[in-house]
């Protein structure tokens, strides 16, 4: 081992309890940027080089004399959901650090470029000043690290590029790297297309926020969330149970995916949210009447989920319908109770 290995390496088992730091700050900073901005993205991790591979790049390059010069022993890769997020982010990065180096390897930012990569953003930063001011980043001051920016897309596309085994498109042979500029083309139509999508379901959601709008979409996740939001019916449910047991309310949206609830409104025939509005109203006795039953079996808990309420629509609307579910949403020990259930409603609940 050359005198300079030696001596990077020795810097890097110094440098350890450092470079931990630095990750967590790493860590902590882009968190907090993900968030207060609302990105959606899919995965973030922070890495420190390990000493084997640190060895490697060293070997091979055969040029560093100290540690500072190698840039990637700490390294972030965020994963965005959608491709307009890679440029917002790094407007944030920029607001945030000062950029070393700037190397966008996306296909669609150069024309004339043959190989089939499709890759992302690649940056050199580091802690700016201001920041480094501050006591608990000063040991950054001359810290560079790496930051890759890439949609889940762009990820997958490296990794299987990677276990093809190419280091370069040279190697490929002609017809092969042909095919693979087509993938990798589609690939980049449907990143811009989902950020399309994605454009056009904040838009739908902007649209659905008053109970007028929202009876007239079909049923879906984000109709129901609003149905239960703006309707005065289900909103005058809630209000009563809140009045009589004193619970509070959370909103976990989940509920709807978990209970598979689209899928039972559909199997009952409902499949618009003024068909299930209409059924709420001429059954809001029998819906009051089921509702105050299951709040009575929470007593131990002080929370109540208020997309529970069309989990208890869906139950008076089995034991309405009374039928068999060949798709196996409800189970049939389900459906014997619910027989029982809507006796109860009408000998009982009606009565009050």
């Amino acid at each position: 081992m050359h005198n300079s290995a030696k001596r990077i390496i020795k810097q890097y088992h110094d440098n350890q309890e450092m470079y931990r730091s630095l990750k967590h700050d790493i860590d902590d900073i882009f968190t907090r940027i993900i968030e207060t901005n609302h990105f959606r993205i899919s995965n973030m991790a922070i890495r420190i080089k390990s000493e084997d591979a640190l060895m490697k790049k060293i070997t091979y390059k055969n040029k560093y004399q100290d540690i500072k010069e190698i840039t990637d022993v700490v390294a972030c890769r965020i994963i965005t959901l959608f491709e307009n997020d890679v440029d917002r982010i790094y407007e944030c990065v920029k607001q945030n650090f000062d950029i070393i180096e700037y190397n966008d390897k996306r296909k669609k930012n150069y024309d004339d470029r043959i190989d089939f990569g499709y890759n992302s953003l690649h940056l050199l930063i580091k802690f700016n000043d201001e920041r480094c001011q501050l006591i608990e980043y000063s040991a950054y001051k001359d810290i560079i690290f790496e930051l890759q920016i890439r949609t889940t897309l762009q990820h997958s596309w490296a990794e299987i590029e990677h276990g093809l085994g190419y280091k370069s498109q040279y190697e490929i042979p002609k017809d092969i790297r042909r095919r693979l500029t087509r993938l990798s083309a589609s690939l980049e139509l449907l990143d811009e297309e989902f950020v399309q999508i994605a454009k056009e379901v904040d838009e739908y959601n902007k649209g659905i926020v008053h109970i007028e709008k929202v009876l007239k979409t079909d049923i879906n996740v984000n109709s129901l969330i609003q149905y239960v939001n703006t309707s005065p019916r289900i909103n005058g449910v809630l209000e009563k149970l809140h009045s009589e047991f004193q619970f509070k309310f959370e909103r976990d949206s989940e509920l709807i995916s978990q209970s598979r609830l689209i899928q039972r409104f559909h199997y009952m025939g409902y499949t618009y949210i003024n068909e299930l509005d209409d059924f709420v109203e001429n059954h809001m006795k029998e819906i009051e009447w089921i509702s105050r039953e299951r709040v009575e079996n929470y007593k131990d808990n002080q929370t109540i989920n208020i997309y529970n309420v069309l989990l208890w629509i869906s139950l008076v609307m089995l034991a309405e319908e009374g039928s068999a579910d060949p798709e196996e949403i409800f189970t049939r020990e389900s459906i014997e109770r619910l027989q029982k259930i809507k006796e109860r409603i009408t000998t009982e609940g009606l009565r009050n």
